[in-house]
């Protein structure tokens, strides 16, 4: 037997233990109950300081739209004790600085690092990490300019409302940096999300918009149990992912069960499972650049049919490798639609 033969047959097991083991890992892993509407999350966090008061500080940040500033947080400060006091609709400004707290949005907030004359963001790090760094069950909250880490067990940003803005922020050594649940017509842009146990994951979560975000892992593997994931959507549907790129991880981008999404003009470089689509049906994947890791496979279909691949690796001296199997049928592959698995005892794989 040629070495050829051993690189695939060692690749097809890899795969079906892959294939295997997404329902144990993201039912084992990521499968903690978060309260609807809760306090539980707050840390008890001293309140170090009264609110500064005092005419609203000039800076040149785009999310405030002008808005009035209802609260600017310094270093010594209680973000949460800020969050509380304003009213639905205001402002929050934070200073840059450390403050170590789990932070509970339950109402209507711009809540906003200052980087005024480009000093550093503001960083907020689990006071306690078996809690979300913030925690938000309210509609219409924008969170952006923030450096968030330190939730070994949840998320740095845990969503559960809707209409919500998280931009430009820094997620990095929490077991899931963004976590949509239950939530819809949210906007996920400019975000960097990096060494995370799950970068963003969408659950039970429609009409979304990811846009621009950098999701990189730390790209070094030691077994199957760093099993890093960059994109994950599961029951989610009619959601965009637009620009992003999402880089050295185990899996790249992995649509469960979710339909309808489109997958536009991405970068996923260098996972060992770049794209894979389980269970999910009517998605489109267009344009992106897929540069797949060492043997390993560009796109993964599982039980998953009427998708459309067109136009990704354009241009790129690179090939584009599709395993499909478990009932994948009616899928456009780059112009051509195959009706059928072919029924290989594994799957079958196509290069493109």
């Amino acid at each position: 037997m040629d070495l050829s033969q051993i690189n695939t047959k060692l690749i097809i097991i890899l795969l079906l233990i892959f294939v295997a083991s997404i329902f144990y890992t993201f039912n084992a892993k990521y499968s903690g109950i978060y309260p609807e509407k809760s306090l539980d999350n707050i840390s008890n966090n001293s309140i170090n300081a009264d609110l500064h008061s005092g005419e609203p500080v000039k800076n040149n940040l785009d999310n405030i739209d002008n808005d009035p500033i209802d609260a600017k947080i310094y270093p010594g400060d209680s973000v949460q004790n800020a969050i509380n006091t304003v009213s639905s609709g205001g402002t929050v400004i934070v200073y840059p600085g450390l403050y170590k707290e789990n932070l509970v949005v339950d109402k209507p907030l711009k809540v906003i690092s200052s980087n005024e004359g480009g000093s550093a963001y503001a960083s907020i790090q689990a006071a306690d990490p078996e809690k979300d760094v913030f925690h938000i069950t309210a509609d219409n909250v924008t969170i952006s300019g923030f450096n968030i880490t330190g939730s070994q067990d949840k998320a740095g940003i845990y969503y559960s409302g809707s209409g919500g803005n998280i931009t430009r922020n820094k997620l990095s050594y929490n077991n899931y940096g963004v976590y949509f649940n239950d939530s819809k017509v949210n906007i996920l842009e400019n975000n960097e999300v990096n060494n995370n146990s799950l970068g963003i994951y969408l659950r039970n979560s429609n009409n979304n918009q990811l846009k621009s975000n950098n999701i990189t892992g730390v790209g070094i593997f030691v077994g199957l149990d760093n099993n890093a994931t960059g994109i994950y959507l599961e029951d989610s549907d009619n959601n965009k992912l637009m620009s992003n790129t999402i880089a050295k991880l185990w899996d790249g981008v992995n649509f469960t069960e979710s339909s309808n999404n489109e997958l536009n003009n991405n970068s996923i470089l260098h996972n060992y499972f770049s794209l894979s689509l389980i269970n999910s049906n009517n998605n489109k994947v267009l344009n992106n650049t897929i540069v797949r890791r060492g043997y390993s496979f560009s796109v993964v279909l599982a039980n998953s049919q009427n998708n459309t691949l067109q136009g990704n690796n354009k241009n790129l001296n690179t090939d584009f490798k599709i395993y499909y199997s478990f009932k994948s049928t009616n899928n456009t592959l780059e112009g051509e639609l195959y009706t059928s698995n072919e029924q290989g005892t594994g799957g079958v794989f196509r290069v493109i």
